[in-house]
């Protein structure tokens, strides 16, 4: 099967540094989703959140996530998740931490900060679940032929024409939120769109990060696994094995990008994972080694020109950084602190079909005192 060339191809930039620099030129935006009517679904919640948006809407909306995030406790996030995982965990028999873990901890423990009731948490982890799957937008037209969404951080992204699985998880996440705030209200719209794009945001993203960094710690000796700080395994991962591998901007106007001139309208593909093994930036980038972001190394708190640390971009970078960074990293903590105790039972590790990111599909774990001879 064969397709038409785009008019205008795809550019695609692996160096850090201009990876960097797109993401801080305001001239190179995101594809925005029209505006649709409330009770519309998942159509209304693309139209509604910071992630399709620019300009001061973007900013207008992405504050609203922020102000929320902002207002939690990441110490009373870390410790929920630790002790749910730890529940999940218990026994020593071999437990799949991508279906029994990943994403429902995290997502049940953000969406009770966040004003779910608890008897509903697995209710709405469930629907936040199939909102992150069919959550990204199509290709802008101008792109390749079968090029992936141009923000996507789900495995499960929709393809063009694809139905969501189920509009209905939209109205299970209002109706919860509505029990939670009580005297039978509802969430405003605004309420509505900024708890969704937090929740779905900390779903398939925060499991990559959770699995990615399973996937090569407890391969490690156990007396390895914990030589350094949680955050540092994290941190390093994020770098090494980052779960959002890609992402995409479209030039609003001629501008240049690596070098080479970008036209009005060209879609310029920015890959991450590429960036974040730049040798320019990082010694050595193969290797995995936590200790590059141990904070007990005077040099592993590097902060960079935009302000962010340690110089990987797994959170983003520029005018649109990840407002939920702090309370991602705060859930996988607890999550991983949790497993680190067991070891891997299948070194086999299949991953989620996504192009743009990287998620095991499965990862099943077994306490380390049942594991009888090396990994």
């Amino acid at each position: 099967m064969t397709a038409d060339q785009p008019a205008t191809p795809e550019r695609r930039l692996t160096r850090h540094a201009d990876v960097r620099a797109v993401l801080a030129d305001p001239r190179f935006l995101v594809p925005a989703a029209p505006a649709a009517q409330p009770g519309s679904g998942m159509a209304w919640l693309r139209g509604a959140v910071s992630r399709f948006s620019n300009g001061a809407e973007h900013a207008h909306r992405r504050a609203r996530v922020a102000e929320l995030i902002d207002a939690l406790d990441p110490v009373r996030l870390r410790r929920e998740a630790r002790e749910r995982a730890v529940a999940e965990l218990a026994g020593g028999a071999r437990v799949d931490v991508m279906a029994r873990i990943a994403r429902r901890v995290p997502v049940g423990v953000l969406a009770t900060a966040l004003g779910v009731p608890q008897g509903r948490r697995e209710e709405v982890a469930e629907a936040v679940t199939a909102m992150a799957a069919a959550y990204h937008l199509p290709p802008a037209p101008s792109t390749t032929t079968g090029a992936a969404s141009p923000e996507a951080a789900s495995p499960g992204a929709a393809s063009p024409g694809a139905v969501s699985p189920d509009n209905a998880a939209v109205a299970v996440l209002a109706g919860a939120l509505g029990d939670g705030l009580g005297d039978g209200r509802q969430p405003d719209p605004g309420l509505l769109a900024a708890v969704a794009a937090a929740l779905i945001q900390a779903c398939d993203a925060t499991a990559g990060l959770v699995g990615n960094t399973l996937a090569v710690v407890t391969r490690l000796p156990a007396d390895l696994s914990v030589r350094w700080p949680v955050e540092a395994l994290l941190t390093e991962t994020l770098r090494w094995d980052p779960p959002v591998r890609l992402t995409r901007r479209v030039a609003a106007e001629d501008a240049t990008a690596g070098g080479v001139l970008v036209p009005a309208g060209a879609v310029v593909v920015l890959d991450l994972a590429a960036a974040n093994r730049d040798p320019e930036v990082f010694p050595d980038p193969h290797r995995f080694d936590p200790a590059r972001f141990d904070p007990a190394r005077v040099d592993a708190g590097r902060v960079d020109s935009d302000g962010r640390g340690g110089g990987h971009l797994g959170f983003g970078s520029g005018i649109r950084p990840c407002p939920g960074e702090g309370a991602a990293l705060a859930l996988a903590a607890g999550v991983v602190e949790a497993a680190l105790a067991h070891r891997l039972a299948d070194p086999e590790i299949p991953y989620e079909p996504s192009p743009n990111l990287r998620v095991p599909a499965c990862l099943h774990l077994e306490s380390a005192a049942t594991v009888k001879g090396p990994r």
